[in-house]
């Protein structure tokens, strides 16, 4: 229920615009976390499933969840509008905050930052590498799949190269911190002994930003296909 206390139609005007970006904000910081929490689940299932170690100790899942995840949480929610916003026409009331095709892309994204995880952690088991080192590898794996699963969660059909870098540099700079917070977690020595974490190769820094890329492509070609159906 609403109560108009104003009947100005700009005030009105201002009001559904400031509502629909406040609820996109939401949507964006679901399609954000949900991904990444199947991720963790699903990466777990898999190692067990292959018979392999945990990927992850507690601790390790816990700096994934509140260290790195924290910053990306709370710079989203200060995404400014999209374009066009206002002119959208209404949605369906009975729709929640996940609409059909977060869910579904919700999914394939779990589905794929889980696949890169147990594939990053078996491939450094089967190479030989003790198994702190492969952890390290796993956590970094699963972070950086996330900083690139922030930038498609800035919007829902917009590719993210015509979103403004500059749009909302508080995101810049909760990426920033956090990507120097992981780089902590791997080489700060008292991190290492808290976190049982090992230093990893140039090689091992440059499969792992490869692999976390490929998220942004897939769900890329995610959006085009959408987009390509719709102006059918």
């Amino acid at each position: 229920d609403m109560v108009i206390t104003d009947d100005n139609f700009a005030t009105i005007f201002a009001a559904v615009e400031e509502g629909r970006i406040v609820f996109d904000n939401i949507r964006k910081v679901v399609f954000f976390l949900l991904p990444t929490g199947v991720a963790a689940i699903l990466s777990i299932i898999g190692t067990i499933a292959l018979g392999l170690p945990m990927p992850y100790t507690p601790s390790q899942l816990l700096w994934i969840n509140l260290v790195t995840n924290g910053l990306q949480v709370l710079a989203l929610t200060f995404e400014p509008g999209e374009p066009g916003v206002v002119l959208r026409p209404p949605r369906d009331p009975q729709e929640g905050v996940m609409s059909r095709v977060l869910v579904q892309r919700t999914v394939l994204v779990g589905v794929l930052i889980a696949a890169g995880v147990v594939w990053s952690f078996h491939h450094a088991l089967a190479i030989g590498e003790p198994l702190e080192e492969a952890r390290t590898l796993a956590v970094t794996t699963m972070v950086f799949f996330q900083f690139f699963q922030t930038w498609n969660s800035r919007s829902e059909t917009l590719s993210v190269f015509r979103i403004g870098l500059l749009s909302n540099p508080l995101l810049l700079f909760a990426i920033g911190a956090s990507v120097l917070a992981q780089f902590a977690f791997i080489y700060v020595p008292v991190l290492q002994w808290v976190f049982r974490t090992e230093p990893l190769t140039v090689e091992e820094w440059v499969r792992v930003s490869l692999l976390s890329l490929t998220v942004v492509l897939v769900v890329e070609i995610d959006k085009w296909l959408r987009r390509r159906r719709e102006h059918a």
